[in-house]
């Protein structure tokens, strides 16, 4: 079994990678063309898209020239936004021993998890789709 200390989600990774490239033109990107530059899977790309459509980040369209395109603006929203509107609340990490209940004196962490999930709140709501945009 794998196991990590750090993991953002497959529906979250579509999201961000998806809305990365969307962001990148003017032209509309359908589920096909999406799979085919992520690799992640069709049904799976095709749900995140829905939820990203519910959530106001991207309008869709359907037909030979349809597809999904950033709504005005979006290229400013955070990737922090971006992650909760996929994974729900995001908040810092806490330790689960209760400082009161914990048999030492100092976190046997060196309170590094809580300054890690810190660090990296800080860092999404800092970066917004536009800084992906490739300048050519």
């Amino acid at each position: 079994m794998k196991n990590t200390l750090f993991n953002i989600s497959e529906g979250a990774a579509i999201a961000l990678h998806c809305l990365a490239i969307i962001a990148t033109s003017n032209e509309n990107y359908n589920v096909n063309q999406l799979a085919d530059k992520t690799r992640f899977s069709k049904n799976h790309l095709a749900k995140v898209m829905n939820t990203l459509v519910k959530n106001g980040l991207l309008d869709s369209e359907r037909g030979p020239k349809g597809g999904f395109r950033l709504k005005e603006e979006k290229q400013k929203v955070s990737l922090f936004e971006i992650l909760e509107v996929i994974d729900g609340k995001i908040t810092k990490y806490e330790c689960t021993v209760s400082c009161q209940a914990c048999y030492f004196e100092s976190c046997l962490f060196g309170e590094q998890p809580g300054n890690f999930s810190a660090d990296f709140i800080h860092y999404l709501k800092n970066k917004t789709l536009s800084d992906f945009i490739l300048k050519h």
